[in-house]
């Protein structure tokens, strides 16, 4: 049994030794209000909740809680956590939350970096908590940590395991998280990275296929944090059938927001993937040849070319372009 199951075995042994302490400690009967404990009565995410405060116990009496200022310890290299995700409301009302309670109630996770490793001043590096590693580090307090000496593999695991039980990291993230994971070669294939950390193969798949849109798509979006798993598919058969197309309407995208006209995640990904609604406004892109314009408008399903008068024989070529591509 490897260490990783050995604790979350742990975690199941203690809540179920806390359980039934409270219930030999019980002098009257339980109220019809109360939920019940063990696994055949709460909800799914009750459940999660439950074991992964047992597997923290178990954590605690294992490894001491120590207090460590924040800027002794470094990020992971399998950090997932965007840049966006720190400038949102939520974050600073988590970061609230941890100034209330004058620190983080529930300890991060860090593991000792090798004296090689120890430039700037860190001595640690995250295994999980980065968020509460970050308010720490921006409100100037310690950051309560249990200190764990573990390989690399076990660490990723790990903090994948503990992001999963949190239910707050994004798509995009996740998928940054499992590329770096097999561009490193820390996993030889995307089956082995789901085998190891027992997660479906196919989320992960889609997650990396969103980590790895090109740059100008990814830019589309209000926020990365905003792309959604059920767009992956979409997405990449769009750039697959159309590079130039989606490229072309990722550039018009951004051009609009430019120019002061308000365009949400949803509504990018709905021009970028040609899935207009009819009271979306129309989305123009001009082709300019000289001193000729082509004028190329998307509304619906409908697609409407204008330029200057060419003559019947050019129109002619057009035309006849048009049908043999209609035609393919």
């Amino acid at each position: 049994m490897s260490k990783l199951s050995e604790k979350f075995a742990a975690g199941k042994k203690a809540l179920a030794e806390r359980q039934s302490a409270e219930a030999k400690d019980s002098t009257s009967p339980p109220s019809s209000f109360a939920r019940a404990a063990g696994p055949l009565h709460g909800s799914v995410s009750t459940m999660k909740i439950d074991l992964l405060k047992a597997e923290i116990d178990a954590l605690k009496a294992a490894k001491p809680v120590m207090k460590i200022h924040p800027s002794e310890i470094k990020a992971s290299a399998w950090v997932n956590r965007h840049q966006d995700s720190f400038e949102v409301p939520e974050f600073a009302a988590f970061k609230a939350e941890i100034e209330s309670a004058a620190g983080n109630i529930q300890p991060i996770k860090v593991r000792p970096l090798k004296s090689a490793d120890t430039s700037g001043g860190a001595k640690y590096e995250i295994v999980f908590g980065h968020r509460r590693h970050r308010a720490c580090l921006e409100l100037g307090i310690e950051v309560n940590v249990i200190v764990d000496d573990i390989d690399e593999k076990t660490m990723f695991v790990e903090m994948d395991r503990e992001n999963r039980e949190r239910a707050d990291l994004r798509p995009f993230e996740q998928g940054l998280m499992y590329a770096r994971a097999l561009d490193s070669g820390l996993f030889s294939s995307l089956r082995k990275l789901s085998e190891e950390i027992g997660a479906d193969p196919t989320n992960i798949s889609k997650a990396v296929s969103l980590a790895r849109l090109p740059e100008p798509i990814l830019d589309s979006f209000e926020s990365r944090l905003d792309i959604q798993y059920r767009w992956a598919s979409d997405l990449k058969a769009a750039l697959e059938k159309e590079p130039e197309l989606i490229l072309a309407r990722a550039a018009d995208i951004k051009k609009q927001r430019s120019s002061g006209n308000h365009l949400s995640s949803q509504s990018a990904f709905n021009l970028l993937v040609g899935k207009v609604s009819s009271s979306s406004k129309p989305v123009a892109r001009k082709v300019t040849v000289g001193k000729r314009v082509l004028t190329i408008t998307e509304r619906d399903k409908m697609i409407t070319y204008e330029f200057d008068t060419l003559g019947r024989e050019k129109l002619s070529k057009i035309e006849k372009f048009i049908a043999s591509v209609m035609a393919e």
